[in-house]
């Protein structure tokens, strides 16, 4: 299953600057391998603002 996450770094999140987002993909047996993998990708000073399967907007989620 293909999971994707959009990321951001944490001054354009507070609007401190203009977005940078970029989307990360993974392929996964499962959502849950496939968003911890995706958590461990985010760089220091970005952080995820969305998570889901594409096409599945049950598992569409901002992230917190």
């Amino acid at each position: 299953m293909r999971v994707t996450a959009t990321i951001d770094t944490h001054a354009a999140v507070r609007g401190e600057e203009a977005s940078q987002a970029k989307e990360l993909e993974v392929e996964a047996a499962t959502y849950e391998a496939g968003r911890d993998e995706l958590y461990g990708m985010v760089p220091e000073g970005w952080q995820m603002i969305a998570l889901g399967v594409p096409d599945r907007a049950d598992t569409y989620r901002r992230s917190r």
